[in-house]
Formats: C-alpha cells, sequence, structure tokens
C-alpha cells in the first residue's frame, strides 16, 4: 500500500499537490458552510470544520489520505465528539465514498447538542444575540462565504475600537471580569475581519453585544440604543463613511 502522509510534506498545500481524484473527492466540502460549524483552514490536512460555539471542542478533520493497491482512495478522519456517549475524538480510516456519510453524522450530532434543553443553556444571552443579529441586512447572496468589502471591514473594526474604547471607560470591581472578556472577543473578531464570512462576522458580533446587554441597563442605553443599532445596518449597506463617529 502506497502511503502519502500530508504531515510530512515539507512544502506549502496547494491543489496541484494532489491528485485530481482526491481533489474531486473533497469538492463537496469547497465552501461548505452550516449554522453550527466553519470550515476553517486545514493547514497541512485536507479539511478542517469547527464547531462554531466557541466554548465547544468538537470538530472534524480529514487528515491524509493513502492509494490502495487496488486504487481506490482511503482517507484518515479525525473528529470529535465520537458519539452520544463519548465526547472523546476518534480516528478512524474510510474509503472516498464514505466521507460525506461520516460528515453528515458529525453535523447530526451537533444539531442534536443544539436541540437538548440543559441547565448549561442561557435563554436570555440567545434572546439578545438572535434580536441583534436581525440588525444585519446582507445585500450578497453569498454572505456565508464572502468577507465584507474593505471599506466595510475598515469601518467595523472602527466601530468595534470605539465600543472596547468605551467598555475599558465602563469597567468597574464588579465587571471587570465580565468586560474585559467581552474586549478580548472584539479584538478577536478585528483580528478575523479580512479572512472571515460576512456571516461568521455578523454572528460573533452579535454574541459581542447580547454579552454587552447582560452586563445591565448601563450598559443597554449606551451600546443598544436605536440610533446606534441603525448604524450597524448602514455599515452593513455600506452607507457610511469612514472615520465617522459610530457611536455619537
Amino acid at each position: 500500500m502506497v502511503m502519502l502522509f500530508l504531515e510530512e510534506m515539507k512544502y506549502a498545500m496547494t491543489k496541484k499537490n494532489l491528485p485530481l481524484s482526491v481533489l474531486k473527492a473533497l469538492e463537496p466540502f469547497v465552501d461548505l458552510q452550516g449554522k453550527l460549524f466553519t470550515i476553517e483552514d486545514p493547514g497541512k490536512g485536507l479539511l478542517h470544520a469547527k464547531d462554531k460555539d466557541p466554548s465547544s471542542k468538537f470538530y472534524y478533520t480529514i487528515e491524509n489520505y493513502e492509494i490502495a493497491k487496488d486504487g481506490r482512495e482511503i482517507f484518515s478522519i479525525n473528529y470529535a465528539p465520537k458519539d452520544e456517549r463519548d465526547v472523546k475524538s476518534l480516528t478512524i480510516r474510510v474509503y472516498r465514498d464514505d466521507l460525506p456519510k461520516y460528515f453528515s453524522m458529525w453535523v447530526t450530532t451537533l444539531e442534536n447538542y443544539s436541540k437538548v434543553k440543559s441547565f448549561f443553556d442561557d435563554p436570555v444571552l440567545e434572546s439578545y444575540e438572535n434580536e441583534f443579529f436581525s440588525n444585519f441586512e446582507f445585500i450578497e447572496e453569498d454572505a456565508e462565504t464572502r468577507p465584507f468589502r474593505t471599506t466595510q471591514i475598515l469601518q467595523l473594526d472602527y466601530l468595534l475600537e470605539q465600543v472596547s474604547t468605551r467598555l475599558i471607560e465602563m469597567v468597574d470591581d464588579d465587571n471587570r471580569e465580565e468586560v474585559e472578556s467581552i474586549i478580548a472577543e472584539i479584538n478577536e473578531v478585528r483580528e478575523s475581519l479580512p479572512t472571515r464570512s460576512q456571516k461568521w462576522i455578523a454572528e460573533h458580533i452579535s454574541k459581542i453585544y447580547a454579552k454587552i446587554a447582560k452586563q445591565g441597563i448601563k450598559f443597554m442605553k449606551e451600546f443598544w440604543s436605536e440610533g446606534k443599532k441603525e448604524v450597524i445596518k448602514n455599515v452593513v449597506k455600506g452607507l457610511i463613511e469612514a472615520g465617522t463617529d459610530l457611536l455619537n
């Protein structure tokens, strides 16, 4: 059996480093997006998907492939959770035709987690997230895969910078840990603006504003007024000029 392990490759991975048959096997996963997962840079692997929940360690990876003596491709996949009874990871080798089946099984597990009720859920936070997300009116049909335009990225970065500055001014001994955590999330989103899809950015900004709202009425008044929410709509539509004070 001829073994072709990608982690041993010393060069940058490009499509022409791989056989056409392998690229065709992976083609159904190109630009694949879902409500519960994102497709990430696979590094030296072939595919890496992860749970959208930032607190989750669930993922699905196609690590490498090998060509059997009969010419069939066999792929090594690693994913977590293993199943409904075990959250640990599992590594198995599957034939090309079975790749979609195992990925669908993993996605189904994520869906079941999202449906089950538990004491760990925060319905208040989820309600705020959904309310704020409604402010995003996407013009492009492929918002799940396309980034914002450069002008919008700069505006969103400036907006998030202003939010961070205001939050720092509102820190006290009672809210310090929560507010500093929110600021750290803002920094992560700012760094991701050029490389993430519009939908991903919108979802994560909504999570940030939901956590801000949970800090209390003072924070709601500062960040959740109708005028300030309207700013988000106009930034997404590209109707605000760069350099505008977005919070006043």
